[in-house]
C-alpha cells in the first residue's frame, strides 16, 4: 500500500523541521525534508510530490522561487509558505503566484493542521490545479488573509 500524499517539507531550522516532519509522517504521508531551497528543488525533480511546506527565507533558492520553479519546471503543487519575517508584500506576491496557505511564524500547530486539512479537502475535491490566484472568488478572500497576518495596530478614540 502507498502512501496517500509524498510532501515536500522545506525548512531551514533543525528543530522546527524535525517536529514538523513528525507531524506529517503521523498522517502517513511520505514526507521528504529539505533545509536548502536548491536542494528541495533538486529532490523535486526526483519525486513526484503532491504539495510542498515551504519556508520562505531559505539558504540558497527562496522558499517562494522554489516553489515558483516547481510550478513552471516541473508541475504546479498546491504549497503552504511559512515565514516569521515575511512583509504584507511578500505575502501578497506568494498568493498571486498560486500559494495556499501563508503562515506565521512562531508557527501555531493548530493552524497548520486546519490549513493541512483544508489543503485535503481541496485536492480530494479539485484534483488541483488551481491555487488561490485562479480560484473563484480567491481574490475577495485575500485581503481577508493578509488581515489575519498583520491585524491593524487599535487606535484610541480621541478625547
Amino acid at each position: 500500500m502507498t502512501s496517500p500524499f509524498s510532501v515536500l517539507l522545506v525548512e531551514d531550522d533543525d528543530p522546527l523541521r524535525a517536529v514538523l516532519f513528525e507531524l506529517l509522517r503521523q498522517r502517513g504521508w511520505d514526507v521528504h525534508a529539505a533545509s536548502r531551497g536548491d536542494e528541495a528543488l533538486e529532490m523535486a525533480r526526483r519525486i513526484r510530490i503532491d504539495f510542498s511546506i515551504l519556508d520562505l527565507h531559505l539558504p540558497g533558492l527562496s522558499g517562494l522561487e522554489v516553489y515558483r520553479r516547481i510550478s513552471a519546471e516541473i508541475r504546479p503543487v498546491p504549497s503552504i509558505l511559512m515565514s516569521g519575517e515575511a512583509s504584507r508584500e511578500e505575502a501578497r506576491r506568494a498568493f498571486e503566484l498560486g500559494v495556499v496557505e501563508f503562515l506565521r511564524k512562531p508557527l501555531d500547530l493548530n493552524r497548520l493542521r486546519l490549513a493541512l486539512d483544508a489543503l485535503v479537502r481541496r485536492i480530494h475535491a479539485t484534483g488541483f490545479p488551481g491555487g488561490p490566484a485562479t480560484s473563484p472568488g480567491a481574490a475577495s478572500e485575500l485581503p481577508a488573509r493578509l488581515e489575519d497576518l498583520w491585524p491593524r495596530p487599535r487606535r484610541r478614540p480621541l478625547r
